[in-house]
């Protein structure tokens, strides 16, 4: 278990699990603007795993999505060119919902921050025991979901 208090060690430690990725990522998040994914390394890295197919899942499940379709054009990029392996929701407002934060890389690893607003968190790495939980909560949440991010203007 690795710990980080600050924007760049949050963000080494999203880059080790995406590094780590090998099939499916799951993210759940307030609005995604701590992990900034639109940085050209991570996108890199994020693009890299839509391009390398074979069953990659990248799924991004938001309680607010107005920073994204804002303030976020790589990603929303990434979802018009590859909207078969990255989808973008939002979270049901009406269900509860998780104080935390998570990412789960594979089912094996996760990234874990105890409030969805604040960077202080922890980094699992091959920790199966840790992600199970957050895996089933996802999966739960992610099918409540309703609405999708489109990546254009009309949500074609």
């Amino acid at each position: 278990m690795i710990q980080f208090e600050t924007p760049s060690e949050l963000h080494a430690a999203f880059d080790a699990l995406l590094a780590r990725t090998l099939r499916p990522l799951s993210v759940y998040d307030h609005d995604l603007s701590l992990l900034d994914l639109d940085q050209l390394q991570r996108h890199a890295a994020l693009r890299a795993l839509c391009v390398v197919g074979g069953g990659h899942r990248i799924e991004l499940l938001l309680d607010n999505i107005h920073h994204i379709s804002r303030d976020c054009p790589r990603l929303m990029q990434l979802v018009r060119d590859f909207s078969h392996v990255i989808e973008i929701r939002q979270a049901d407002p009406d269900a509860p919902r998780p104080d935390q934060a998570f990412a789960v890389a594979d089912h094996h690893s996760a990234l874990i921050r105890a409030d969805k607003l604040a960077l202080r968190g922890t980094l699992h790495l091959d920790d199966a025991s840790t992600t199970v939980n957050l895996h089933h909560s996802f999966e739960s949440m992610w099918q409540r979901s309703q609405a999708h991010v489109s990546a254009t203007t009309l949500g074609l």
